[in-house]
């Protein structure tokens, strides 16, 4: 058992991604405490005491003095795996530390779902499933039109990337293709279940990562509401 506590909504991709991350490192949570955002319990004090940004996921971890905070999802994946992964390099979710190239290869991926995926598949989701649902907001269809036309770009470009390799950062799992997932099942389940019709490498590595226990795990029964 750690000694972390995850602050989290786990409904929301950026807490999923991580929470996809703690299911493959099997590590045991001592504390989740759920924050609803859609009631904005983000902006509360004792929660903007802990983390000023006033974002979830977020963790303290306990085992240090004094206890270590830490924000963003990505950031704290790749603490948990470093902390409390496998040491075993083929079992880890980084690269080989002493492969240069790996390592390379890790950030590239790892970049292109930041700078690429992230910043249209985000605005995408949020429009067409989270702002009608939960915010009561109206869907802006003509911002929509280009974001879905940006997208079959970026996931054009992935299905050429992923002809030579299985994953990725290359053909070895890793947290930068957990950091795709989240937003793919939203696509893929709600808001453009036919994206990947004529991708068929993108196809072929969702199969691998929805095929993992992991995924079923959080997935499996999850209900937006």
């Amino acid at each position: 058992m750690s000694q972390i506590t995850l602050f989290t909504d786990s409904r929301l991709p950026c807490p999923q991604r991580l929470l996809l991350t703690i299911h493959e490192l099997e590590l045991q949570i001592k504390n989740i405490r759920e924050v609803d955002i859609s009631k904005l319990e983000h902006k509360n004090p004792d929660i903007l005491e802990l983390n000023p940004f006033g974002a979830v996921p977020f963790i303290r971890d306990d085992a240090y003095d004094p206890p270590l905070m830490l924000a963003e999802s990505r950031a704290i994946a790749r603490y948990l795996v470093r902390a409390y992964g496998s040491g075993d390099i083929p079992a880890s979710l980084l690269p080989d530390p002493s492969n240069i190239v790996a390592i390379a290869k890790f950030e590239e991926a790892a970049s292109i779902e930041l700078t690429s995926f992230d910043a249209v598949a985000n605005q995408l989701v949020f429009e067409e499933l989270f702002k009608p649902l939960w915010f009561h907001g109206t869907t802006d269809i003509e911002k929509c039109k280009v974001l879905r036309e940006r997208l079959e770009q970026v996931i054009e470009l992935l299905d050429k990337r992923l002809a030579s390799q299985r994953y990725m950062a290359g053909d070895k799992l890793t947290v930068a293709d957990l950091f795709f997932v989240p937003y793919m099942h939203h696509l893929d389940k709600t808001v453009y279940p036919t994206l990947l019709k004529m991708r068929p490498h993108m196809r072929a590595w969702w199969k691998r990562m929805t095929n993992r226990e992991s995924y079923q795990v959080l997935f499996g029964d999850l209900q937006i509401n």
